[in-house]
């Protein structure tokens, strides 16, 4: 029952392509990424995606659909391990341009729990660190999730802003949190580019988000604080290669937890710190067909709010990422990309949610991809 949303959704994309002369595209690949500490704990995890795109004309669909192979070993010899599909997403969109003062773009985005939920207790140290892993997320519950985008163009500039709803319904998380309903989302983004000479432009960005409120069993469980991410950037663009610099903030509400009694609380300090990071990118044109890729990342997430002798306290983390990467024109439409990355991650002393002492991380991912283009 699983895989037949995705074969279903494929065959109706293929019969659109060949009936209405769809743009139509295929892509997979595999992903395969691992991680070790100085603790003696270690992970790998193994994907294999699957996108589907059609597109003509103003519209658009796309099934994102995947395939996750997750392990996990800590230091005290406990160790789980997880196989299975993903959740499958369907993106649906369509461009309104050159009727209104603005160029608008609509989107409705469904997630369909197709993947893993109601973990066990024991399987919950397979849900990783975002710093350390790709996929966290292995499933949740139907979501539903409607944007409109708004471009302008004056001159050298351009604008844009959207506003999201994300609908997010009920499942069973884990045996201990069964009929788990994550509060809805709503969120806004805002993004201004400045073309100052031909071969440079500058761009300033924003995010917002607020989430609503957690419930476990109909009763209020926590909210998460709202979000807030400002960021600037700098790009070139030639011919032969292109680079480009950003820096962006993030920044978080306190978060409200469930009292003993009933209801939620605000915390006493925030238990989330300021997050800097810093991306630096280039792309070489070899010839035609052949591109070369280099990232750099820095990442620095402050120590939160508590004092050190808090057992809500988290400790500060820098974490520095070198990615590599080569993508290749082949005939008849296919298209291919290898992507190599590293990275070092340390983390001060921590005391939730549970107590450790500094930690030094090392990890790589390796990606390979190829499209088709019909």
């Amino acid at each position: 029952m699983k895989l037949s949303l995705s074969v279903l959704s494929f065959l109706v994309l293929f019969n659109a392509s060949a009936v209405l002369a769809v743009d139509f595209t295929a892509d997979t690949g595999f992903q395969y990424e691992q991680w070790k500490d100085d603790d003696d704990r270690k992970a790998s995890q193994f994907h294999i995606p699957v996108t589907i795109n059609a597109e003509q004309g103003k519209y658009s669909v796309s099934v994102l659909a995947g395939y996750a192979v997750t392990d996990i070993d800590l230091s005290d010899g406990r160790s789980e391990s997880l196989s299975g599909i993903l959740d499958t997403k369907l993106n649906l969109s369509y461009e309104l341009t050159e009727r209104l003062p603005v160029d608008l773009l609509f989107g409705l985005d469904f997630n369909f729990p197709t993947g893993t939920t109601d973990f066990m207790q024991e399987e919950l140290i397979l849900i990783m660190d975002p710093d350390l892993i790709s996929i966290n997320n292995f499933g949740e519950g139907f979501n539903v999730n409607p944007t409109v985008n708004a471009v302008k163009v004056w001159g050298d500039w351009v604008g844009g802003f959207g506003l999201g709803y994300l609908w997010r319904g009920k499942y069973d998380f884990s045996e201990n949190f069964p009929d788990y309903d994550p509060g809805d989302i709503i969120n806004a983004t805002t993004e201004v580019r400045y073309y100052f000479l031909p071969e440079w432009n500058a761009r300033a960005f924003g995010y917002y988000a607020y989430y609503g409120k957690d419930k476990v069993g109909g009763e209020e469980f926590a909210q998460e604080g709202s979000h807030y991410m400002f960021g600037v950037g700098l790009n070139y663009d030639r011919m032969e290669w292109s680079a480009g610099i950003t820096g962006r903030g993030v920044f978080r509400d306190k978060n409200k937890l469930q009292e003993t009694a009933g209801g939620l609380f605000t915390e006493d300090n925030n238990s989330q710190g300021d997050e800097w990071i810093c991306d630096v990118y280039g792309t070489y044109n070899v010839n035609d067909d052949t591109t070369l890729k280099a990232t750099l990342q820095g990442l620095y997430i402050g120590a939160n709010s508590y004092a050190a002798s808090s057992p809500r306290f988290i400790g500060s983390r820098k974490k520095g990422t070198l990615g590599l990467g080569a993508a290749r024109k082949f005939v008849q439409g296919i298209e291919g990309e290898l992507l190599l990355k590293g990275f070092v991650m340390s983390d001060e002393e921590t005391n939730f949610p549970e107590p450790r002492d500094s930690t030094s991380y090392r990890g790589f991912l390796t990606m390979i991809s190829v499209k088709k283009i019909f």
